[in-house]
């Protein structure tokens, strides 16, 4: 599993309640992704720290799915303990 870096964790201390509960649910399940999470700028900083990532599935007509990354996984984990 991928260490979070410096910036990763700097960037989870200061994560929403929102931001928090969805990277901890997408460390437990890839989902597919609604328009509105889409359109959201504070769950885009998820991916733009690289604790998540969003892929299309092709067996699905390309509807956007995404999940934790490996950092996101041991984010979200430390999380959970309370670490961060």
């Amino acid at each position: 599993m991928a260490r979070p870096t410096k910036d990763q964790i700097e960037f989870a201390k200061a994560m929403t309640i929102k931001q928090r509960g969805v990277l901890n649910s997408l460390s437990m399940y890839d989902c597919y992704m609604s328009a509105s999470e889409m359109a959201d700028d504070e769950l885009k900083e998820i991916i733009r720290h690289q604790l998540a990532r969003y892929y299309a599935q092709p067996s699905i007509g390309g509807r956007l799915s995404w999940g934790a990354t490996d950092a996101g996984r041991a984010i979200a984990q430390r999380i959970r303990r309370g670490a961060l």
